[in-house]
């Protein structure tokens, strides 16, 4: 059963934060999980629940990266529920910027998708048929999505190409990234150390 406060807390968050770069908690909110027993075993329930709301799961990913808990890091099932959590949130969010610009730049949330390694490329790899068009705010970042049309497949391939350090081609026409996109699916990476 989840922890009723720790639900509380966690439903009171916006899982789209104050702006595209800023975090979801106040270090108030975080010091009051801090507070509970047994914090991060009760977050990470929450990431773990496929009943419980996208929305719910994604805060509390966001809750254990921000305040700093780390001991979900050690077992890959925490790891895989994090990664496929944070891949959902990309594939639905309404504001990409946070997860990056293919070609450009990787957002903070893409950052924390790439430091769960093996389980982030995983969970990557799902989205490489996710043609749903990224929604890019601001002046220059917008105008570049809007020219290329970037999708969610675009921004996944784009990063796991980052992680990995492999050539992407970042081309205006979305037929010359689906190529790059096919090249991804067989791609096949080493596991970093």
């Amino acid at each position: 059963m989840l922890d009723p406060q720790v639900v509380s807390i966690i439903d009171h968050i916006s899982p789209s934060g104050i702006g595209p770069d800023g975090p979801l908690f106040n270090e108030a909110t975080l010091k009051v999980l801090a507070g509970i027993p047994s914090a991060e075993s009760k977050l990470l329930a929450i990431v773990h629940d496929k009943e419980a709301a996208p929305d719910r799961r994604f805060v509390a990913a966001e809750a254990l990266v921000e305040g700093g808990w780390s001991g979900w890091r050690a077992k890959p099932e925490d790891r895989r529920a994090m990664a496929d959590v944070l891949a959902d949130a990309l594939a639905r969010d309404r504001v990409h910027n946070r997860w990056g610009l293919p070609g450009e730049f990787t957002g903070r949330f893409g950052e924390q998708l790439l430091k769960l390694q093996a389980e982030g490329d995983a969970s990557l790899r799902r989205l490489l048929d996710d043609l749903r068009p990224l929604s890019i705010e601001g002046s220059e970042a917008a105008t570049l999505n809007s020219k290329a049309h970037y999708r969610v497949a675009d921004l996944a391939a784009w990063l796991l190409a980052s992680a990995h350090g492999v050539a992407w081609q970042n081309d205006p026409d979305p037929a010359v990234r689906d190529a790059e996109i096919a090249r991804m699916r067989e791609q096949s990476f080493p596991a970093k150390k």
